[in-house]
């Protein structure tokens, strides 16, 4: 498989969606919230001197706390499932195969080129048309998260901002000289 910038994270997002179980972000996000209000009830006497605590409030600010600090997982489901709506059955077939197998262990080397060789059998594809959908997977989900694409993205939005930053020290040393 060829390296690009965005290969191993697109990867383990879709991992992860898969790991969690294919749910949406909207289901994660209540089983965080039913997970955290479980532990609360359990925690209904929570101080040294043995006092009732507010374990609804304490429950509340755990699970925003919580919510918080998945965002970044959040979207990483939502840009998964736009990009499975986008990509045609055959993709996205290859897209389960290879990605979605055995997606809470560790990727062992070889695991990705053996499963290419399995969706090439059970899709039919040749292993070059999976790889290049398992790219346009990657792509798509990087284009929905909002992550830089192709380096030829980057030196073109680079050169224009350097162009106006270069017209701003320009301005601004003009303007300091005058005073």
């Amino acid at each position: 498989m060829k390296k690009d910038n965005i290969r191993d994270y697109a990867t383990e997002a879709f991992r992860f969606y898969a790991a969690c179980g294919k749910l949406t972000s909207e289901q994660l996000k209540q089983k965080v919230y039913d997970e955290i209000y479980t532990a609360s009830k359990k925690e209904f006497y929570r101080g040294g001197s043995g006092m009732p605590t507010d374990a609804t409030a304490y429950a509340v600010m755990a699970a925003e706390g919580a919510l918080h600090d998945m965002e970044a997982e959040f979207r990483d489901i939502i840009a998964v499932e736009k990009t499975l709506m986008r990509i045609r059955e055959p993709e996205r077939k290859a897209v389960e195969i290879v990605y979605f197998t055995d997606a809470d262990k560790p990727i062992q080397g070889g695991d990705i080129s053996n499963r290419v060789h399995r969706a090439e059998i059970e899709i039919p594809a040749s292993e070059r048309s999976i790889y290049e959908w398992l790219a346009r997977a990657r792509r798509i989900f990087a284009k929905e998260r909002g992550l830089r694409v192709t380096k030829k993205e980057y030196k073109k939005v680079c050169s224009s901002k350097t162009k106006k930053c270069d017209i701003m020290v320009s301005s601004n040393s003009e303007g300091e000289d005058s005073r």
